[in-house]
């Protein structure tokens, strides 16, 4: 009996299956198609709904006659789509496609088949895992078994009135630290601020009056892009996040370079440069939807030659509200102090000076009053 060959077979043999990774959220299997195409030639795209462990989508692309599998994930590195810089590897399995009668070996030949069928039952997820969406429902149950659910009762509720609560987004990120003093100097100095995460803030007023006032002052809400009211079911979309980039070569430390490769897990918002002796490592600011902790060696290509550069987050931070600060009434007050010292040591007149005139005086006396009798005479 002979066997039959699909062309679908035929390209599997001949194909190699690239995993490639950090694109838009609004990029598609074709836009990933035609972003490749470039540099091989490509038969096949594919984008799951499921995202990697770190938040991010994914998806692979199957291009055939690969001469050299390392300058074409190399050349798909440089590849960027938008603020975005594509990542490519090769995959770590080998797509099995599924023709119409679901027979998924007819390839093989009778010994191969029959030890797939023998083995099939007790290997069932292993074979079914070398397929794209496989691997992913895969990947997703294993992090599933590594991250057990905790389940919380009705008594973990956070019962906290928010009826004379406002949230806000700030605009900008260097508002947060100095959004007390900002607020106070308009004149609301009576509320308590806290921080939501992102660039979200809590304000509480201590009347319903004073909340709404805050509400309708134009140059209060000007720090603001949302102002509204505080709700418990409240999460933010994203979170500030410092990561600590280690190894930087030093003819990369710019900016483009930091925007670049905080654009892997979000927004660059800052960089932290009060340290300038220490030029190998930095820390940025990033913007990010990314919920897992970041920790990962990143990948750097330029003109061919790799470079590796470790991120590391940076955990526990959150923005410091200064208040109006009383060392200008204190430093006032000191001036006046040294003043009046400063006016009673220059005016002031020493006890041995004063008993020093007043000898001069005695000793002048008796000549002046012969002075004055010869002029009398």
């Amino acid at each position: 009996m002979g066997s039959f060959r699909s062309k679908e077979d035929d390209v599997s043999n001949i194909s190699t299956s690239i995993y490639v990774t950090n694109f838009p959220y609004s990029f598609s299997a074709k836009d990933l198609f035609h972003s490749c195409k470039q540099y091989g030639h490509v038969v096949d795209s594919f984008i799951p709904t499921k995202r990697s462990k770190y938040g991010k989508r994914f998806g692979f692309v199957r291009f055939i006659n690969v001469f050299n599998v390392e300058r074409l994930v190399n050349n798909l590195c440089t590849i960027w789509v938008g603020r975005s810089k594509l990542f490519a590897n090769v995959a770590r399995f080998k797509r099995e496609y599924m023709n119409g009668s679901g027979n998924a070996d007819k390839t093989k030949n009778e010994s191969d088949k029959g030890k797939f069928d023998g083995s099939h039952k007790n290997v069932e997820n292993k074979v079914i895992g070398k397929s794209f969406v496989s691997v992913v429902k895969n990947s997703q149950m294993t992090m599933d078994k590594e991250s057990p659910a905790i389940v919380l009762e009705e008594e973990c509720l956070n019962v906290k009135d928010l009826s004379l609560s406002l949230m806000g987004r700030v605009k900008e990120m260097a508002s947060l630290a100095n959004l007390k003093k900002v607020l106070c100097n308009e004149g609301f100095d009576v509320f308590k601020i806290s921080y939501l995460g992102e660039l979200w803030v809590l304000l509480e007023f201590e009347t319903a009056k004073a909340k709404d006032s805050f509400r309708g002052n134009v140059g209060v809400t000007s720090w603001f892009s949302v102002i509204k009211q505080a709700y418990a079911e409240f999460v933010p979309e994203g979170r500030l996040v410092w990561v600590e980039l280690d190894g930087v070569p030093f003819k990369f430390c710019s900016g483009p370079t930091f925007k670049r490769i905080a654009a892997k897990w979000g927004e660059l918002l800052d960089v932290e440069d009060n340290d300038d002796s220490n030029l190998h490592s930095k820390r940025i600011c990033i913007l990010s939807k990314v919920r897992e902790l970041i920790h990962e060696s990143i990948k750097i290509v330029f003109r061919g030659k790799t470079y590796w550069v470790r991120a590391s987050e940076v955990p526990g931070w959150s923005p410091e509200f200064y208040e109006e600060e009383e060392e200008d009434e204190v430093s006032v007050e000191d001036n006046k102090d040294d003043n009046i010292n400063d006016l009673d040591a220059n005016n002031g007149i020493d006890e041995s000076d004063v008993e020093e005139t007043k000898n001069k005086q005695k000793e002048n006396y008796p000549l002046t009053c012969q002075h004055m009798l010869i002029a009398e005479a």
